[in-house]
């Protein structure tokens, strides 16, 4: 009885709540895949972009080094008293060869190429295996860390360039092919779909506006082509997020205009020249939409003395919500179309300020990196150090200095620092943050995490 009234109940309360199910029971007309002679096949676009697509092999030369600690450890009485005398153990550090797998994408018919920087990054040696197997030396014309790109050129003629086409067309759910040579197996081709656009805050790149795809990408597919279904460039396969090292379904490419940006300033200016704003900005948290009445677009918090945006009348308390009449989301995507601008470019600002919107015009700045040679913090004697919008990155490391041994790089980004004095993980945005943390120290008395090539690693300093 019980269970009479409560179905009876329930459908009184939905028939009196008037819920609308929308319902389509329209049937379906189901046809096979070769349905009049024909089939469903990609082989006309993987045709057609094959041939631009090549294979990278590098070579390196790696410095390795016994770190102190252990040396001390094999080289001390009381060890060798029990387990006899360990060898001889190097002064100088012992070199070897490294080689690495990648792929890169022509981009001219006279041999300019792209790939990822961590594909070419320190290697002493570059071989080309086009698709008609002919093999090229190439040359490092430049590369830039900040995006993870790189252009090489082989003396070559009447290669075959691909077709690239405006990735900020590019919808979530297009149909996507991935080209390039995973694990060495070259030519290889999986599909998939866009899963999502602008990803920004993956921690990879300085400048990260990356394409998501479920199209399978897995290690020797960087720097090979993420096309459409016109087998038109729309990205450069970069990384992927995978707790095995193999492909998980989340890969990330770099968009074609960003990609186009970085090889026109590398090719010919040598360099890549970024706009710069001068602002130091925050999202809009629920906490500072409730106090300056806006949901979206960028705080300002400070603005730069003799930088652009004061040039431009920007002042803190402002909020960016659109460049060029594009909306922006969150800081990241700001950084993004500034930076990609271009140094010397104008760009107008719609900006909320006091209940009303405004648009100011701006010419934009050439971002320029701070270094700084660091001598007198111990631990870090030998290192050049970048600041950038990004944080600290390690622009040089001397070979035979005490971090070098104990494994820290060039393009190094340093994510955290532990030390015997604070006892727990701390950020560090800034150099000076970094030497204040590590200011006196002795070696063995820090820990560091560095973030190399997608990758995390921790180095005791």
């Amino acid at each position: 009885m019980k269970k009479l009234l409560i179905a009876s109940s329930l459908a009184i309360a939905l028939f009196a709540g008037h819920i609308n199910l929308k319902s389509d029971n329209t049937p379906l007309k189901r046809v096979a895949p070769n349905q009049n002679g024909l089939v469903i096949s990609y082989a006309p676009i993987v045709q057609k972009v094959i041939p631009s697509v090549v294979n990278i092999s590098t070579e390196k030369i790696v410095e390795t080094k016994i770190p102190e600690q252990f040396r001390r450890f094999f080289e001390d009485p009381f060890f060798k008293r029990f387990f006899g005398p360990f060898g001889h153990i190097p002064d100088k550090p012992q070199k070897r060869k490294e080689f690495a797998l990648g792929s890169g994408v022509i981009l001219t018919k006279d041999g300019y190429i792209v790939t990822n920087y961590h594909v070419v990054s320190g290697a002493t040696k570059i071989i080309v295996k086009t698709h008609n197997g002919k093999k090229y030396t190439a040359k490092l014309i430049g590369s830039d860390p900040k995006t993870d790109l790189a252009v090489i050129k082989i003396e070559a003629k009447n290669l075959k360039p691909i077709i690239i086409a405006d990735s900020s067309k590019v919808k979530v759910g297009d149909v996507v092919l991935a080209i390039g040579n995973p694990f060495g197996l070259s030519e290889s081709v999986t599909h998939g779909i866009i899963s999502a656009l602008n990803r920004n805050s993956i921690g990879l790149n300085a400048y990260e506006n990356f394409i998501q795809t479920d199209a399978a990408i897995n290690p020797g597919n960087s720097g090979g082509a993420l096309v459409d279904l016109k087998g038109r460039l729309i990205g450069i396969n970069s990384a992927i997020i995978s707790r095995s090292g193999g492909n998980n379904g989340i890969g990330f490419a770099i968009p074609s205009n960003m990609m186009k940006f970085v090889v026109t300033s590398l090719v010919t200016k040598g360099k890549v020249v970024r706009g710069y704003l001068g602002v130091m900005i925050s999202n809009i948290d629920p906490s500072k939409a409730k106090l300056y009445g806006i949901d979206h677009g960028v705080l300002i918090n400070k603005v730069q003395p003799g930088s652009a945006a004061e040039k431009a009348g920007l002042k803190p308390g402002d909020i960016i919500v659109a460049v060029d009449g594009e909306e922006v989301k969150n800081s990241g995507e700001l950084r993004n179309k500034i930076a990609f601008k271009g140094a010397g470019a104008e760009v107008k600002l719609r900006i909320f300020r006091d209940g009303k919107y405004i648009t100011v015009t701006a010419k934009l700045q050439e971002f320029k990196t701070k270094k700084e040679k660091v001598e007198d913090i111990k631990l870090l004697k030998g290192v050049e150090l970048s600041q950038d919008k990004n944080g600290v990155i390690v622009s040089d490391v001397a070979p035979n200095s005490y971090p070098a041994m104990m494994g820290l790089e060039k393009g190094d980004k340093i994510v955290k620092v532990k030390t015997i004095k604070t006892g727990k993980w701390v950020k560090v945005k800034s150099i000076d943050e970094l030497k204040k943390l590590l200011k006196g120290l002795n070696k063995g008395d820090a820990l560091i995490e560095v973030q190399r090539e997608g990758e995390t690693a921790i180095i005791t300093l």
